[in-house]
Order: C-alpha cells, then structure tokens, then sequence
C-alpha cells in the first residue's frame, strides 16, 4: 500500500490592532487621576469614576477575547478532524503492543527458568548460604545477557563462598556458628572474620582476668599459709622456752 501522508494547508493570519494610538489614549486618560485623593463628600463621585474605569477595562478586554475567539475558530474547527485521524492508530498499536508485551514476557520467564536451573547445578549444597534471591542480578533478565555471562557470575558467587566457609571453619572458634550468621546475613568474608576475632578477644580478655583472680587466690592461699606457719612456728618456740624455764626450775 502506497503511503499517504497528511498535507496540512496553513494561511498566516494576521490580527492588528492600534495599539500606539489605544495606549497613548490610555495613558492620557489616567493622568488625571493621578495623585488624585477623594474625601467622604466626593465618595460618591469616585465611585462613579471607578464604575467607569472598570467599564473600559472591561470592554478592552472583551474585544480582545472576542478577537482570540475567532482568530481561532478555523483551529477550532480543524482540531477535532486531525484528532479523529490520531486516534486511529490506538487500536492496532494496543493489538500489537499487548502481543509485543506478551512475547517479552514469555521470553522473560524462559529467561528466569534457564536461571534458576543454572544455579541449582553450580550452587548445589551453598543455597542456603547464598538464596538465589541474595545473588539475582536483574540484567540476567535482559535479552543481550548470555547464559555464559550467568554462569561465570554464579560460579563466581559460589566459589567466594566455598572459600568463606573454608576460611571460617578453619579458625576454628567456638563463634564459627556467629560468624557463618554474618556470612549469610552479608555476603562478606571480612565481616565474618571480624565477628570471630572480636569474639576471641573477648575470650582472651575474659581468660586474662579469670588467670589474674585466680593468681591473686594463689598469692593469698600462699600468704595466708605463710602467716599460720610463722604463728606455728612462734608457738612451738614459745613452748620450748616454757618447757626450759621450768626444766631450770625444778632443778634448782
């Protein structure tokens, strides 16, 4: 079918006006009033001249509009015709774009499917350490991504987190539970390890005042035998003494 276009026929119009001579009227008119002062004896006066005043803006104004009016009125006309033709292209855009729509869709969930069955194969017994939801790219989605882009990225994510796992389990801390909370939580090997090294040293802080109290219970235990040896000690030289003086005395 041989393509028509729409040939939109124009004349210029032209609307003129004596503005200079309309103006100079204006301007002339109103320099009587100017600086003017009205007192209650000539309120009625000025109400008058005000009624005036508004007539004459009123009636400028109308001439104006009525002259808009039909400076338009051939758009007015044409507007509605060329709006009809428009119009007419919306039934088979919306038949075709709802089809378009429906095959985009389609092709989306065929996408989302290869997907999931992708990351089923390459994440096998991390997935609930990475859900696929945690590691989804939404550009995965998009028609220009290939399957091998996919890939590459999932077994990127899951061979980040075999290492993590290695790396936690091999700290060997009784935090190991806490620290794989924060991985799943994260994604982030770091913070992992910061949990557990802050839990050690919470540990090895604790383990240093539990030696220093029971240092500080050796040193009294060894102090307290110390002083009842010494009180021993006094009292047995005190009998000895006691036992020679009465020895003395009863051979005297």
């Amino acid at each position: 079918m041989t393509e028509v276009r729409a040939v939109i026929t124009q004349q210029e119009g032209a609307v003129s006006c004596n503005f200079e001579e309309v103006e100079a009227y204006i301007k002339d008119r109103l320099k009587e009033y100017d600086g003017a002062i009205f007192t209650e004896e000539s309120k009625g006066y000025a109400k008058k001249e005000l009624a005036k005043l508004r007539a004459e803006k009123k009636e400028l104004n109308d001439n104006l509009r009525d002259a808009k009016k039909k400076y338009m009125a051939p758009w007015d006309a044409f507007e509605p015709k060329a709006k009809e033709l428009i119009n007419l292209f919306d039934e088979p855009i919306t038949l075709i774009d709802g089809q378009v729509k429906a095959f985009e869709e389609d092709r989306i969930a065929q996408k989302k499917a290869l997907i999931e069955a992708i990351y089923t194969e390459l994440v096998g017994d991390l997935a609930d350490i990475i859900p696929l939801e945690r590691i989804y790219n939404p550009k995965w989605e998009n028609a220009t991504t290939k399957e091998k882009a996919i890939r590459e990225e999932v077994v990127a994510q899951a061979t980040a987190a075999r290492i993590a796992l290695d790396t936690i389990h091999g700290m060997h801390s009784d935090a190991e539970s806490k620290a794989l909370d924060v991985y799943k939580q994260t994604l982030s090997l770091p913070e992992a390890i910061s949990c557990i090294n802050a839990y050690e040293a919470q540990k090895a802080e604790i383990l240093r005042k539990e030696q220093e109290r029971q240092l500080e219970e050796e040193l009294a235990r060894v102090r307290r035998e110390e002083r009842e040896k010494l009180k021993a000690e006094q009292k047995a030289l005190e009998e000895r003494e006691a036992q020679r003086l009465a020895a003395e005395e009863a051979l005297e």
